[in-house]
């Protein structure tokens, strides 16, 4: 007789390129088929799926938004009959937990996941009158609600604890699984004309290009650097405008529509983060698998923790352009000390490994 499976929907409303479905499908790809069968569902055409490496079942959710979307996932669960040991709900991210744990706490049988992927400092930044009232409803039913979980996952350690003191209840940790393939060692470091600056991010108000693009500009000798910038996003047109009027075009290059960004990370002597806040900015330990020095902004939450507080990368508040700059050239004067925090920094990775994050997952959804 076969053991009964565990059946685990996955629920993220907006699947897209960014670092929440690259965790999101090492999550899928990790787990034991023997032992999981896995439903993904969302609003869109999922894109996760050229990520995606086992047969799962996807279910295209038809709705304009994701509150009016709960009618047909409780429909997709109760047309689900077989018979499993047990069912697991995962939701992804504040604004589709809060609506997960109001629709979906009086289905039968079900428990209810909460994977967190940004800190708190999210509700700090909004684009207009609409999405300031959006978070602060949203912050409103989390005190509200979220003590009805079954199970919240933040993927940093400062981010759990600033949220269990917000919520009230209890956060556990688990680092985005990283997988870390074999990489070819560099003959020779700095072999360019120029140096080449990476940043791989979405082109969002959250990833502030536009420091990084001011700390490029207050160069000295900007002539000696080129920056790469990988990504896509609604601030595309400003960044390009600011590129373009501060006479920045023969050094800074934006590259959309990237599936991959491997070949990038292979030919960079320095990787740069400015975001304003993150939860586990994948993109530093895949800079730091490559062996690349990192100057990354200290936000909340994960780049401390990646980066050894310091020891692993410099380290830098939010905004601020002008060290940025000042980082920029010291390594520039000198490499050697950039690389020896490098190397820190990778000896340090197991503790984002897929096999080792994909055990704690397991172990909480055995518990539930």
């Amino acid at each position: 007789m076969k053991k009964k499976k565990i059946k685990i929907y996955i629920f993220h409303p907006y699947s897209g390129k960014g670092g929440a479905d690259l965790s999101i499908s090492r999550l899928i790809n990790g787990l034991n088929p023997k032992k999981y069968e896995i439903d993904f569902l969302s609003l869109n055409n999922p894109i996760i799926k050229k990520k995606i490496f086992k047969k799962i079942t996807y279910k295209k959710i038809y709705s304009s938004r994701t509150l009016f979307s709960f009618s047909q996932i409780i429909q997709h669960i109760s047309n689900d009959k077989k018979n499993y040991k047990k069912k697991i709900f995962i939701s992804n991210q504040y604004f589709a937990n809060v609506l997960s744990l109001i629709f979906l706490k009086k289905v039968d049988d079900i428990k209810i996941v909460l994977l967190e992927r940004n800190h708190l400092d999210e509700f700090k930044y909004f684009y207009n009158l609409f999405d300031l009232l959006k978070k602060r409803l949203i912050k409103i039913m989390m005190k509200i609600f979220y003590n009805k979980a079954d199970l919240i996952i933040g993927n940093s350690h400062d981010l759990s604890k600033d949220l269990q003191n917000f919520v009230k209840t209890k956060i556990h940790t688990i680092y985005n699984p990283c997988y870390f393939p074999k990489i070819k060692k560099r003959k020779k470091l700095f072999i360019n004309k120029r140096i080449i600056i990476l940043n791989v991010a979405r082109l969002e108000i959250q990833k502030d290009h536009l420091t990084l693009l001011r700390a490029i500009k207050n160069l000295k000798n900007k002539d000696f650097f080129q920056l790469n910038i990988v990504g896509y996003g609604s601030q595309f047109s400003n960044i390009s405008s600011y590129i373009k009027d501060n006479n920045l075009k023969n050094i800074v290059k934006i590259y959309k529509n990237i599936n991959d960004a491997a070949k990038f990370y292979k030919k960079a002597d320095l990787f740069i983060l400015t975001s304003l806040y993150e939860g586990f900015p994948n993109v530093l330990v895949e800079a730091a698998q490559n062996n690349i020095p990192i100057i990354s902004t200290k936000c909340n939450s994960g780049p401390r923790e990646i980066l050894l507080d310091g020891k692993g990368g410099e380290l830098v508040q939010i905004k601020d352009d002008l060290m940025i700059t000042k980082k920029i050239e010291m390594f520039f004067n000198s490499k050697r000390n950039s690389l020896k925090k490098a190397n820190v920094c990778k000896k340090n990775l197991y503790r984002f490994s897929n096999k080792y994050n994909l055990t704690k997952f397991e172990n909480y959804f055995d518990k539930l």
